[in-house]
This record gives C-alpha cells, sequence and structure tokens, in this order.
C-alpha cells in the first residue's frame, strides 16, 4: 500500500519522548471529532472496522452526534481515543494546531480505535458531528517489528480479541498464505476475527494437525484429538512453534508439513463429498444420518474447492471427516534428506487407498454411531474410534510396505 500522509487540526497537542526506547515520541492530541481524517490505514489493528451494529458501537455513534443522555462536548473524556502508529509528526502551523501525520499503510496506521474512527468517518461524511465533540489521538512514532504486536495485543483487551488476529498481525500465517495463494480456493479462508469466508485458518492447522507425524508417531498410541475436540489449542501450540522457529523455519514441524497442505485439503473434500453416496450405494440412506449434514435452503448446495468435485446437496460433517481423515496419517513419512513430510508412495496412492478403502472406512464410521452415538460431536472426542479407523488404513500400510519387499526380492 505504501505510504500516505494525512493532515489533522487539533484543539491541543502535546509531545513526550519515550523514558526508555531511544527514537520513540509519544504526542497526544485533542482534535475536533469533524476535524479527523478519514482513510488512514487499520492494517495493523486487530479488529477490522466492521461490526458497527453491536449495542457498544451505537451507544459510541450516539454519544457522538449528542443524541443520547451525556452532556454535549464529553464524548473525548468518555471514549479511549484512537492510537495511531507513525513514521513522523510534523507540525506545519502553531499557531492554526495544524500536523502532518505520515504513515506506512502496511506496518502503520490505527492500531487501536479503529471502530471510533469509522463511527466518526462516516458521521464526518453526512456532516452531522457537533462542533463541541473532540477525540483523543493518540500518535506512536518509530515503532518498528515484535512491538507493533505487542501494543495491538496490549490496546485490545476491552472487547477480547480472537488470538488468530493477533497471530495475524505478527506473521505467525504468513508461509501458510504463502502455500495457498496460488489455488483457486485461497480467498475463502480467515485469518482475523473480522474476515468472513467459509474456512477459517484454523481449518488449515487443523488438518495439518492430522497428519503431523512429528507429534503423533503412528507407531505410538497419540493421536491428533483435538484438532476437532480444540482448535483454539491447536492454535496456540502452532504460533507457539512458529515462535520457536521464528529465525528458521526449517525447524518448524508444521512448515516440514508445508509440502502436504493442498493434497490433505483435497483428501478433506474427498471424503466429505464421498461418504454419503458410498454409503448410499451399500443400501444405507446417508440423508438420514446426523453425522451428514443437509446445505440449508439458502445456500443450496455445498461446495468442495479443494478437489474441486461437484457441488452436493450432502457432506459428511467435520466431527466424522477429522478421524478418517486423521487415519492417513499412516502414510505420512519424513524424507531423510530434507526433513520434510512426504507421502508414502505418493498423493496418488493415497487417494487409490481411500477409493479402495473407502466403503470399509464408511461402514465403520457408521457402526460406530450405533456403538457411540449418532452426535458427530461423539465421534471426532471419541479415542477409540480414532484409533479403530487408524488401525484400519495402517493394515493396508503394513499390505503394501510387504508388497514391496516381495517385488524387491523377486528382482535381486
Amino acid at each position: 500500500m505504501g505510504q500516505s500522509v494525512h493532515r489533522i487540526v487539533a484543539h491541543e497537542a502535546r509531545k513526550i519522548t519515550h523514558p526508555v526506547i531511544d527514537g520513540v515520541a509519544k504526542f497526544w492530541l485533542t482534535v475536533p471529532a469533524k476535524n479527523f481524517p478519514s482513510g488512514i490505514s487499520t492494517a495493523v489493528n486487530a479488529r477490522d472496522p466492521v461490526g458497527l451494529n453491536r449495542r457498544v458501537y451505537r451507544d459510541v455513534k450516539e454519544s457522538l452526534l449528542g443524541l443520547s443522555s451525556a452532556e454535549l462536548g464529553t464524548f473525548d473524556l468518555m471514549n479511549k481515543g484512537i492510537t495511531i502508529l507513525a513514521e513522523e509528526v510534523r507540525l506545519i502551523s502553531k499557531a492554526r494546531g495544524e500536523y502532518e501525520i505520515v504513515i506506512d499503510d502496511e506496518e502503520g496506521g490505527i492500531v487501536d480505535g479503529a471502530h471510533t474512527a469509522r463511527i466518526i468517518a462516516d458521521a464526518n461524511a453526512s456532516g452531522s458531528i457537533p462542533p463541541e465533540q473532540h477525540v483523543e489521538v493518540y500518535i506512536r512514532t518509530n515503532i518498528f517489528g515484535r512491538m507493533i504486536t505487542d501494543i495491538a495485543r496490549g490496546l485490545n483487551t476491552s472487547l477480547q480479541v480472537a488470538p488468530k488476529s493477533i497471530y495475524n498481525i505478527d506473521g505467525v500465517f504468513d508461509w501458510l498464505k504463502d502455500a495457498v495463494s496460488s489455488e483457486t480456493y485461497s480467498d475463502q479462508f480467515s485469518w482475523k476475527e473480522s474476515d468472513v469466508a467459509e474456512y477459517d485458518v484454523r481449518d488449515l492447522i487443523g488438518v495439518l494437525e492430522l497428519i503431523n507425524i512429528f507429534d503423533f508417531d503412528n507407531d505410538e498410541p497419540k493421536h491428533p484429538i483435538s484438532a476437532y475436540e480444540k482448535s483454539s489449542l491447536v492454535l496456540d501450540r502452532f504460533a507457539a512453534d512458529h515462535e520457536a522457529s521464528r529465525d528458521d523455519l526449517s525447524k518448524s514441524k508444521y512448515y516440514r508439513l508445508r509440502n502436504l497442505l493442498v493434497d490433505v485439503l483435497k483428501l478433506w473434500d474427498h471424503i466429505r463429498h464421498d461418504f454419503p453416496e458410498i454409503h448410499n450405494g451399500s443400501g444405507g440412506s446417508a440423508g438420514k444420518l446426523n453425522i451428514v449434514e443437509k446445505a440449508p435452503v439458502k445456500k443450496g448446495v455445498f461446495e468442495f474447492p479443494f478437489a474441486p468435485l461437484p457441488s452436493s446437496a450432502y457432506r459428511l460433517t467435520k466431527g466424522a471427516a477429522f478421524p478418517i481423515l486423521g487415519a492417513f496419517r499412516n502414510y505420512v513419512a519424513i524424507d531423510e534428506k530434507t526433513g520434510d513430510a512426504v507421502w508414502r508412495g505418493g498423493f496418488k496412492r493415497v487417494l487409490k487407498v481411500w477409493q479402495d478403502l473407502g466403503p470399509e472406512l464408511v461402514a465403520e464410521t457408521y457402526r460406530a454411531t450405533k456403538d457411540i452415538g449418532r452426535n458427530p460431536e461423539l465421534l471426532g472426542k471419541n479415542r477409540q474410534h480414532w484409533v479403530g479407523l487408524h488401525k484400519t488404513v495402517r493394515l493396508t500400510v503394513l499390505q503394501d510396505q510387504l508388497k514391496a519387499l516381495q517385488k524387491s526380492s523377486k528382482t535381486k
């Protein structure tokens, strides 16, 4: 986005140098709300200025416009104000209280108070702000790197910010974004709290956790049930892994799974799409299963963008799909040369196994609904169900390995 310059006329202003960090300065401006400029970047704000219909923001608007019971001219006393990270603050005219703010639109701008700024901008567009109303504007200069994230986290505490919004600012998801950037579905993921999309960054991290052979060795009894049961835990684990390997991503467990991400998303689509058809083909009625969801009337059909596959009115729920998908961790191995994860026999082999083994995995899942319960939540959290599906796929892997050994011995 580059750099932008915004002009502010303040009623009064103060500048304070930081007592500890050289070069950092703090400016405090009391600004007539009608003089606050619109269009300042909100790239570093944990919350985009959306959702203005919330009661708290309607109250802010009423207060600004003088429609509340509060005394006119007290808006600045009741509102937290707006905090801006800027490269420079220039004094244009001391007599007029006129300043220019220079902002890096990618790493600066409004870090707190974006909703207040948006409410002011909308009211200014209609010329409805009383001249008595002022807003406090706090400007910080020479803020770089991790300080941006820390400030965003520290200031956004009145309404709890979703952790993914903080992680997004901190660059935790950057390589994930790169991994799907060339895919047709790259715009279907939400990376921060205010994004509206079909899928969430936690879905990406969840499917990576399902094939996380570094923490869930196929020969060990542990299974990544938390990928479904508690996505927030996996999100925090992903962030911690990123922090530990920030200077060398090759040490990151999740980064070493990156080459399988697009493939495992395809497999997820196949499982969710094919399950109802396989169940119906065996004489069942998938539409009557609680673990199969029907598309809302307004939506009409479900799309399967990762594979891609034809749209369908039905798909397998996440709670039922994740244990099946997790069982294919059996086909993940570690390349001894690169240290990265790879598919045993390639991804075409994995898809072929799903096609061949699908009816058995579907039948096993259907039986589990009889034994455990019909609620997909129960399947997604039941350890024995995960273990059973994993063993079924494990047997196929061992058969593949046996055939490979027999073939190798014959050629010698």
